[in-house]
């Protein structure tokens, strides 16, 4: 069974952590927790023993994350960032910041909120369509992606989705897909792919 490290953050509740658990283990991958005030030592031990690393959500980039990215990227892991987890992707190794939205368009609880747009990519092979719907849980965004090439935008402009376009599954998405699995075929397939 393929093992795969979450990063707990401290603002999250134990609610929106169940959404991210239940997302691997109904594609049989085994969860493996560290929380965000663990010293790297703690993160390393725990990461000997893993194929892949799921950045949460949550309100701002934390310490761990662009070391999670970094180990990710260095011993080519399988790394799924989602929400705050792909703003943290795509700010890594830069000098930008994350920039309010304004208004609630991107903040709805349930449901379809707008469409993303897909380019020619991984993404879209693996979800085997170039516009798909989603829901959306943000108040901030990212104005651009250094390290990971953008492939996705929302109906106005947003940055929705970034990859690295090698073999590895590198990816990060600004909507939820783990709160979708009960009626959306393309967030169990993107689940799929990256536990097996």
């Amino acid at each position: 069974m393929n093992k795969f490290l979450l990063l707990l953050r401290s603002e999250n509740t134990e609610e929106e952590n169940r959404y991210y658990i239940r997302a691997i283990e109904m594609f049989e991958g085994e969860v493996v927790f560290v929380r965000d005030t663990d010293s790297y030592d703690v993160v390393l031990q725990v990461l000997d023993d893993v194929v892949g690393i799921l950045l949460l959500g949550g309100y701002d980039v934390g310490r761990l994350d662009y070391f999670l990215i970094s180990y990710a990227v260095s011993h080519q892991l399988r790394l799924l960032g989602i929400c705050q987890g792909m703003q943290s992707m795509a700010l890594w190794k830069s000098n930008n910041h994350l920039v309010s939205i304004g208004g609630d368009a991107h903040h709805q609880k349930e449901g379809y909120v707008h469409s993303v747009s897909l380019e020619d990519s991984r993404l879209q092979q693996i979800l085997g369509s170039s516009q798909i719907k989603v829901n959306s849980y943000h108040y901030q965004t990212v104005l651009d992606s250094l390290c990971f090439r953008v492939v996705g935008k929302s109906f106005d402009g947003l940055i929705e989705a970034i990859e690295d376009s090698s073999q590895y599954f590198q990816i990060g998405l600004q909507w939820h897909p783990e709160r979708m699995l009960e009626y959306d075929d393309v967030s169990r397939k993107l689940f799929l792919t990256f536990i097996k």
